[in-house]
């Protein structure tokens, strides 16, 4: 396919990296994002070698901080006049609490408002660029949340790691299903995915080490095609696991839960308006 501007977030490690690496050796414009500006130049580095490719421009941002998500758009948006595609691949597993600014706790901050605000901040040069796309990554984690505790939202205190994580996972797939009616006719078309279960930093610090998953590269397999592919380019609002297009689970399906999930997430980001 013809040369594209993709943003990846999270792209200085595990599948976010792999992913990056894929798409550059493709001939793409890939613009690489992380949290530390050491390893982000030691990764930058790593990826000019490995791909051949000059056009790996590199943002940092702490994605925890909705002041340093604006400020990532605003710096995407006045460095370049289109942008193709954005994958919203950082993620966290904080075994501990922690909150961020705002009061909102750590996971929920970066996995889910992170990618609401970033993608509402980026929508207007996405618009311009269309046909462009939102690439979400969520996780099959999603499908162990029967219910959720709205009250305990945005903030967790009451904080099980893997519920919290599963319970972000599940508002990024409710959430792109909403975004994706709210796009029709834009132009720019919004999907989830589960990668995989993947040998990541992430899963590491929930199975508290050891190598229980697949290779990151395994992972960036079902993103890029996502983000690449003609026939993924054709959906909008559709959510992929385990090789296919699949429903997610009923929770994150129910209208009334991506409802929930689109006023929380406007709400705890300041969107006046989509």
């Amino acid at each position: 396919m013809a040369e594209q501007t993709i943003l990846v977030t999270g792209s200085t490690d595990g599948i976010g990296k792999a992913t990056a690496r894929a798409l550059a050796a493709q001939g793409h414009h890939v613009l690489l994002h992380g949290r530390d500006p050491e390893k982000g130049r030691r990764v930058l580095e790593e990826l000019k070698a490995a791909t051949g490719s000059d056009r790996l421009p590199l943002f940092i941002a702490d994605l925890s901080v909705q002041e340093r998500v604006r400020g990532l758009a605003e710096e995407i948006g006045g460095a370049y006049d289109r942008l193709d595609v954005l994958v919203n691949n950082a993620g966290v597993f904080m075994p501990e609490r922690e909150v961020a600014p705002g009061g909102i706790e750590t996971t929920f901050a970066v996995n889910f408002l992170a990618q609401v605000l970033l993608t509402h901040e980026l929508l207007p040069l996405l618009a311009r660029s269309a046909p462009a796309r939102v690439v979400n990554v969520a996780s099959i984690a999603h499908r162990s949340v029967g219910s959720v505790e709205w009250g305990n939202l945005p903030g967790f205190s009451r904080y099980e790691p893997y519920e919290a994580y599963a319970v972000s996972k599940v508002g990024v797939i409710a959430f792109t299903a909403r975004l994706a009616r709210a796009l029709e006719g834009t132009g720019v078309t919004a999907n989830s995915l589960h990668p995989g279960v993947i040998d990541t930093k992430l899963l590491r610090a929930y199975i508290h080490g050891g190598n229980e998953g697949a290779p990151p590269e395994r992972g960036a397999e079902v993103v890029t095609y996502l983000a690449t592919s003609p026939e993924a380019g054709k959906v909008n609002g559709g959510y992929f696991e385990e090789t296919r297009w699949t429903q997610p689970s009923s929770l994150a399906h129910d209208p009334g839960v991506q409802e929930r999930f689109w006023e929380i997430g406007l709400e705890r980001t300041g969107i006046s308006r989509w």
